[in-house]
């Protein structure tokens, strides 16, 4: 398949935005109780990556043409960062994200994909982000979490994405908050600060867990704890370098090395439990 420009992407440098994470006002690691984990959905307990992969591929066999279906996976994911942080910073009127991920596709496909693609179809596809795999440690990890506090996640995804999503993965939650009690997106205040309301808990006995750290970042600067848990298979392989390149867009590599002082930092769900149940051993003694 022929190269074709990248799709515009928004501009706005980050030290222009309007909503900024603020100093880590996270609690130190065991002076506080932890009553709830939140947890980052799309990337942090679900792969996208592989599951866009064999979608794309199986449009393209089906079409008869060739794509490169890992690189749409990968540009549909960071299309749907965009799109939501930007209403987020914008203050837009709220919408369903399936809607904003149909808009993305459509461009997407529109621009890259080299066969005409129906409404139906669209439709249809939209739908594989309620049929994400979970990564392999997701399940086990978030039932032993379980056993220490309430999970749930803060995500984009909106309460029908992440029922579905639950059904599909076997997730365990206890409740679904994110995008859908607060009516807005992540990195918007509300969404960290509402989600913690609904639980009737302050945020710094909420432990936001997330393999992007400028998630962290901003739940930190509300004074949540955090956890950083690494996925370093989330683009099929590509690692953001531990001293990146300035001026470098970085959001297609996984974070595997800290930028911040997290409250936790793990491999996976299960080793974050036991550093978890440690912790929560070492404050009640």
């Amino acid at each position: 398949m022929a190269t074709t420009p990248p799709l515009p992407t928004p501009e706005g440098p980050a030290h222009r935005l309007p909503i900024q994470p603020g100093s880590s006002r996270s609690p130190a690691r065991g002076t506080v109780p932890i009553r709830a984990f939140f947890f980052d959905t799309y990337g942090t307990v679900c792969d996208f990556y592989q599951p866009f992969r064999r979608t794309f591929d199986r449009l393209a066999r089906a079409k008869g043409v060739a794509c490169d279906a890992g690189l749409l996976g990968i540009e549909w994911r960071n299309a749907y960062v965009r799109a939501t942080f930007l209403d987020a910073l914008s203050g837009a009127a709220f919408r369903p994200l399936k809607a904003i991920q149909r808009e993305n596709l459509a461009a997407l496909l529109a621009a890259r994909f080299p066969a005409p693609v129906s409404a139906e179809e669209l439709d249809d596809l939209t739908a594989v982000w309620n049929q994400l795999d979970a990564w392999p440690d997701s399940v086990p990890g978030l039932t032993a979490l379980k056993e220490l506090a309430v999970i749930a996640p803060l995500s984009n995804g909106n309460f029908d994405d992440m029922v579905h999503l639950a059904r599909h993965a076997s997730l365990p939650w206890d409740i679904i908050v994110g995008s859908s009690v607060a009516r807005a997106y992540k990195p918007h205040p509300t969404i960290y600060l509402e989600s913690a309301a609904a639980l009737c808990l302050p945020p710094e006995h909420v432990c936001m867990v997330a393999a992007h750290q400028v998630d962290l970042q901003f739940a930190a600067g509300h004074g949540m704890q955090t956890a950083f848990v690494t996925r370093p298979e989330e683009f099929g392989g590509a690692i953001k370098p531990k001293d990146p390149q300035p001026g470098v867009d970085y959001l297609s590599a996984a974070e595997v090395f800290p930028e911040g002082e997290w409250t936790f930092m793990a491999r996976d769900f299960l080793d974050l439990a036991a550093q978890c149940a440690r912790a929560s051993a070492s404050a009640g003694r």
